[in-house]
């Protein structure tokens, strides 16, 4: 009870502070203004940091009593947001900020308030500093978008709630549930579009708050070293994702990882085609299901948890290459180097496309043994798993080889790469099962677990052709601001021609909306998720509702007094008219 009133007591406070503190920065200029390598536009006022950190610490000693641990973290996030405070006056050199991050990290370590994982003191100690000031940064480079990094300290920190901590009572919940309630507080005015920033003060504080709170001997950790190990990563997945994502590709093309840009996954989702808000809420969306999987591993058995975390790490991979292919450099490579290099690696080279389906095999096969058998009869059954492991692996790659599966480009995907598929699989596992028979006369092994496997297989071998073309669905169909909104009138198959040719040609910048059809039969349907909305006389309305900036006439059938009423229709409205058309020619 103690921690949920802290937090609405932060809550309400950061509210009513956050006006006061815009009106200070904006009276004494203290204003962020556009930069090349920021992404906001106009002048926003700064110091929002200031808000989130009176309202924690107003909402904790207001609610709860002192103990030596939450006394130690408040004290050196206080120096924490100094050092920020400092970085938003007079800009701070990156090497002076990590000497300071290191000492407050040393600090809360002398007064017990460290991991203990690996039973070496000297290893956990430094585990521990790169810990916190890997997460402090973490959080400080996720403050690239309106409303992110304020949204993801807030999910984050409910989750480290749900996971770690048993009671609500504790000084350090009390801690915690205040820094969410600032954090909540703080982001109604920070949501797209914001009216004022955190600035360093605030997202190095927020971030050394959370990094810090996991660490003191309250939480409950699970007992697999396993869990204990991949916990904290999947409940700050968003910020050590973003920051690993971002220096990998600055490496990689040759820019200095310490600056600030316009490459954040954020930023790179808006490029696909989302707008801001969207953007944000994806990445949002991606931290909650982080945290469902965290907060899962205390219901489901260790070998399901394995499972589950290799499905969300492949599709995070899945993401990140469909994502590497947005140029955000000017500078760096050109278009022989690294980058271009990853992206034919991971979508159109074969190494990458065998390893990946290397890794499904063993998931599937996993998946099939976890179905099939329960509890102590798994781990019995888990022998013959990996005791027929390379027979099957090697046989099923040969297998998809030999179909012609690694002929295909990703892209592309369709009916036939999805009957060459199931062709690999059954030949795979037929010819898996034969060898068993004859090396160990099928002693010992389920046939049943060959079918299921199969039937993982499948799904697991088709979503993930699918990704590159489910990725442009969604992100597309966001309708980002870059790209201009399209109704294709017509939906036969010119219309879907139409449609798969917005879809895959990036240069023409456009994001279909509606299909628009005379054929009544036609209305309420769909073509690849995008409905038949009506004919001509709901044209205009469409126009109107969904602000749309042209119009695709497809179908070759349509007559020419038909064509005058839309251009009509068009011009009234400012909104441009295409055809459409698709020729054999000599």
């Amino acid at each position: 009870m103690h921690a949920s009133l802290a937090a609405l007591i932060s809550f309400i406070f950061a509210v009513i502070a956050v006006p006061l503190v815009k009106r200070f920065a904006v009276r004494h200029g203290i204003i962020s203004h556009p930069k090349s390598d920021r992404w906001h536009s106009t002048p926003i006022p700064m110091l929002g940091g200031i808000a989130i950190y009176a309202a924690t610490v107003a909402g904790f000693v207001l609610m709860t009593a002192w103990d030596e641990h939450v006394l130690v973290i408040l004290c050196a996030g206080t120096v924490i947001f100094v050092l920020g405070m400092i970085d938003d006056f007079k800009r701070l050199s990156p090497p002076i900020k990590l000497i300071v991050e290191i000492a407050v990290a040393a600090f809360i370590i002398v007064f017990g308030l460290q991991w203990d994982v690996t039973g070496n003191a000297a290893f956990d100690i430094i585990l521990t500093v790169v810990w916190i000031v890997g997460i402090t940064n973490a959080f400080n480079l996720l403050d690239n978008m309106d409303g992110l990094s304020a949204g993801i300290a807030s999910i984050t920190g409910v989750v480290i709630f749900l996971c770690l901590f048993g009671t609500l009572q504790s000084p350090t919940s009390v801690l915690l549930a205040s820094l969410i309630g600032a954090a909540l507080g703080f982001l109604v005015y920070n949501f797209n579009p914001a009216s004022i920033f955190m600035g360093d003060s605030g997202s190095l504080f927020i971030g050394f708050m959370l990094s810090s709170t996991v660490l003191v001997p309250e939480i409950k950790l699970p007992g697999q070293l396993l869990q204990i190990i991949i916990l904290p990563v999947l409940i700050f997945l968003i910020p050590i994702f973003d920051t690993s994502y971002v220096v990998f590709m600055r490496k990689l093309s040759g820019v200095d990882a310490m600056k600030g840009g316009k490459d954040h996954t954020s930023h790179r989702l808006v490029r696909v085609g989302m707008s801001e808000r969207g953007a944000v809420l994806v990445i949002y969306g991606i931290s909650m299901l982080s945290g469902i999987l965290a907060y899962l591993g205390r219901f489901v058995s260790l070998y399901v948890y394995i499972e589950l975390i290799f499905l969300f790490t492949i599709t995070l991979i899945f993401l990140g290459v469909y994502l590497s292919k947005i140029k955000v450099h000017e500078t760096g490579l050109n278009e022989k180097g690294a980058i271009s290099i990853i992206v034919n690696v991971t979508y159109k080279r074969r190494i990458f496309e065998i390893m990946l389906d290397l890794l499904l095999i063993f998931m599937s096969l996993y998946g099939a043994y976890i179905l099939r058998f329960e509890g102590s009869v798994f781990k019995t059954n888990i022998v013959m798993l990996f005791k027929s492991l390379p027979i099957i692996l090697g046989i099923q790659i040969v297998a998809f080889s030999a179909v012609g599966i690694y002929k295909g480009v990703w892209k592309y995907t369709g009916t036939q790469e999805i009957w060459t598929i199931i062709k690999g699989i059954v030949v795979g596992v037929g010819l898996s099962m034969l060898t068993i028979l004859l090396v160990w006369r099928f002693a010992n092994f389920s046939r049943t677990v060959f079918i299921i496997y199969a039937i993982i297989l499948f799904l697991l071998m088709a979503l993930s052709r699918y990704t590159y073309k489910s990725f442009d669905f969604l992100f597309k169909k966001s309708n980002g601001h870059e790209y201009k909104k399209v109704v294709i009138y017509g939906a036969g198959d010119s219309g879907e021609f139409a449609l798969n040719e917005i879809l895959n040609n990036d240069q023409l910048k456009l994001s279909p909306v509606y299909f628009m059809d005379d054929d009544a039969m036609k209305h309420g349907r769909s073509i690849h998720g995008y409905r038949v909305i009506g004919g001509i006389e709901k044209l205009e309305d469409a126009i109107k509702t969904r602000d749309i900036d042209q119009i695709i006439i497809s179908t070759p059938k349509i007559k020419e007094d038909k064509v005058r009423v839309i251009k009509q229709i068009c011009d009234q409205n400012g909104v441009e008219l295409k055809k459409f058309s698709l020729k054999i020619e000599d």
